[in-house]
């Protein structure tokens, strides 16, 4: 799991990955600043998160939802870490 100045990731990542080698990612991450739990939606290029909008279809964007509930990465609220 990842550890940044700016955040470290609670659980890994919610992850689907495309053709292209791109991934779309939903990350549970605590805020070193704020000490505040948040979810990220990201997209990966060549191993580096872009500066971008994760653009998706409607079905991609339900498999990595669902795949993060799975992955625990996202939680009713009632359980969030």
């Amino acid at each position: 799991m990842r550890d940044t100045d700016y955040a470290t990731e609670l659980v890994p990542p919610a992850v689907v990955v495309f053709p292209s080698g791109d991934e779309a990612r939903i990350e549970r991450l605590r805020i070193k600043e704020t000490g505040a739990v948040e979810i990220r939606f990201s997209w990966w290029k060549d191993g580096r998160m872009m500066m971008r909008p994760l653009d998706l279809s409607e079905t991609d964007l339900m498999n990595l939802i669902a795949k993060a509930f799975r992955q625990g990465v996202l939680l009713p609220e009632r359980e969030s870490v």
